[in-house]
Order: structure tokens, then C-alpha cells, then sequence
């Protein structure tokens, strides 16, 4: 699949006028209502993250307001935090992406790939992929109003993959500085595995058209093993992880050669989580947010499926915390 790299290797976003240079190849997914800035600068303090991106921002009616950006990136540390626009027209994005730099993003995301119904009901998101025109239109318009790098994160497609090799060159052409590819269609659920040979296809787009930007792999990586292979089967410069990470946060650290979570560090993340939300936003947000966790959470062997179960049964959260301190107790 070409050179070898390796995770742990540094990696340069070259835009029109500045650069980001990544300690790592690992980037942390956007998700929405999953990786906000709480959880997102939780992970980062867990080290072993090359960069992360926020939640999409949409654009409607006018401009992002900077109080919004400012939300959504939070602390700005040591890794580096983009922030990811999505839209279904050109208009307001310039105006969007000159906001955003003065709020300090380390550079500039466009979706084209969220497959939420109600997205693509509005013409947006992955509903783009069939309108390669229109993309480019908007990657146009967002590197002529930065310096910063401009990147994109797609499907293969629609209902086939067929537009994929297509949205790769007209992406690369408008000026794009890394795009990331998810191994999926727009159709296909979660609940089956990404496709990562629409990765390896992506990449051999571009490297034959001459274009030597990055692309960053994403869909179906768990684990270390994964995110390895994914990068030796495909050629992908990166990894994008995901719901991965929701279920085990340390799986940068552990795919940069480090340690798996251990039970107290496991319950210190979940709860210090949780608290910062209860500061922030109340105790009911705390608690859905926690469960929400809870759903996926694998780290450190701390939830069985038993006591996963129970965990989301409980109504409050004075209780989901005491079964989580019993977990440990349980399997110390």
C-alpha cells in the first residue's frame, strides 16, 4: 500500500498559508451530543491524541455567532482542535470560517458525511455527496477566507461508492489540505462493519491523480490492532477514532505503545466526567450524559454487561456513581 508509516509518527496539515504540525497520527471523531468539549478535553488530558475536531456546527440563516465557537472548543491545550462547519449552501461559510480562526481553531472541517436523517433532509451532510459542484463551491469559499487549513470528512457515497474517486479529486483540486474517509455509505447502519477497501480506494485516488494530501481513515477501529491494520490495508496517513473511544478512551495512549486504563482510572474519568457536566449544565445532564457513557464503556474492565444494565436503570445520580464505586470494589 506504499510507505510505511507509523502511528506514533509526526504529521503535518499544510494549508494555504499555515500549517499544523500533529504529534500523532490519531484524531479523535466528532460526534454529535457524544464528543463535546467536556468529554473531547478529557481524552486530550489522557495524552496520546494527535487532534480532535468539535461537533458539527451548523450553518442556516447567518454566520456562526463567536460565542458559539467559543463553546465549542473550550480549553484550548496541547492538541490540536478544529472546527467542523456543516451546511447546505456556500453562503454564510466564509464569514463562519474568519469567526472560527479569531477563536483560535487549529484549522477548519466541512461535513459531507453525516447520514442523520433530519441532516440530510435539509440538504446536508451526506446529502452533498451527489453534489460534488456544490462541495466544491464550499471548499472554495472556506480556504479563500483563512490562512488555515481547510479539510473535509466524507462517506464513500450514497447508496454506492461509485461518486467516491470523483468527490476525492474535486476535493483535492479546491484546495482541501487533509480529507477524512469514513468506510461507510450513507445507507449503511453502524451495526455493520466499515468497508475499509473504500479507504484503500480514496488514497490510491489521489496518490494517482498526484496529490499528496493526507487521508485519514475512520470506521470500524476498536482497538490498537485495528487502527494498525487499518493503516497497513488501506495506506490511510491517520486514524480516526470514534465510538472506539467512547468505549475505551485510553486507546490512543494504548495504540502509541501505552498502557491499558486500569479500574481506578477508569472510575476517576466517568465520574470526574460527570461532574464537570453537573457543574456546568445540571444534574440531569449529568446523568444522561453518564448513562450515555455507560452505554459503550468497556475501559478498564469496569462495567460488565450486568452491571452495565443496572447502571442504566438507575433514576438518579447519587445512585449510577454508587454502583460505579461498587464496580471497583467488585473487582478489585
Amino acid at each position: 500500500m506504499g510507505e510505511s508509516v507509523d502511528l506514533t509518527s509526526p504529521l503535518a496539515i499544510v494549508g494555504q498559508k499555515t500549517r499544523v504540525d500533529l504529534r500523532h497520527r490519531l484524531f479523535l471523531a466528532p460526534m454529535e451530543g457524544i464528543t463535546d468539549q467536556v468529554f473531547r478535553d478529557r481524552v486530550i488530558a489522557l495524552d496520546g491524541l494527535g487532534a480532535a475536531c468539535t461537533e458539527f456546527i451548523r450553518l442556516t440563516v447567518s454566520p456562526v455567532p463567536a460565542k458559539v465557537v467559543r463553546r465549542h472548543l473550550s480549553r484550548l491545550g496541547p492538541v490540536p482542535v478544529a472546527v467542523q462547519f456543516m451546511a447546505s449552501a456556500s453562503r454564510f461559510i466564509g464569514d463562519s470560517v474568519r469567526i472560527a480562526e479569531a477563536c483560535g481553531a487549529a484549522w477548519i472541517d466541512l461535513n459531507f458525511g453525516c447520514p442523520a436523517p433530519v441532516v440530510v433532509g435539509h440538504q446536508a451532510g451526506s446529502a452533498l455527496l451527489c453534489k460534488p459542484g456544490l462541495m466544491t463551491e464550499m471548499v472554495t469559499e472556506a480556504v479563500a477566507a483563512t490562512g488555515l487549513p481547510v479539510s473535509a470528512k466524507i462517506r464513500a457515497g450514497i447508496d454506492s461508492s461509485e461518486p467516491l474517486a470523483l468527490n476525492m479529486r474535486r476535493l483535492a483540486d479546491a484546495g482541501v489540505a487533509l480529507i477524512t474517509v469514513h468506510g461507510r455509505l450513507r445507507t449503511t447502519p453502524y451495526s455493520q462493519p466499515a468497508h475499509w477497501p473504500w479507504i484503500a480506494e480514496a488514497v490510491a485516488t489521489l496518490r494517482q491523480a498526484g496529490h499528496r494530501i493526507p487521508v485519514v481513515g475512520n470506521g470500524s477501529v476498536e482497538n490498537p490492532g485495528d487502527a494498525l491494520r487499518m493503516m497497513a490495508e488501506t495506506g490511510c496517513d491517520g486514524v480516526m477514532i470514534g465510538r472506539g473511544a467512547l468505549a475505551d478512551p485510553w486507546v490512543f495512549r494504548q495504540c502509541l505503545g501505552g498502557p491499558a486504563a486500569t479500574r481506578a482510572e477508569a472510575l476517576a474519568f466517568a465520574l470526574d466526567y460527570a461532574a464537570e457536566v453537573q457543574a456546568l449544565r445540571g444534574t440531569s445532564a449529568a446523568l444522561a450524559k453518564l448513562k450515555q457513557l455507560s452505554r459503550w464503556y468497556r475501559a478498564g474492565g469496569l462495567l460488565d454487561e450486568a452491571r452495565r444494565q443496572e447502571v442504566l436503570r438507575q433514576p438518579d445520580l447519587a445512585g449510577v456513581q454508587a454502583l460505579y464505586h461498587r464496580a471497583v470494589d467488585m473487582t478489585a
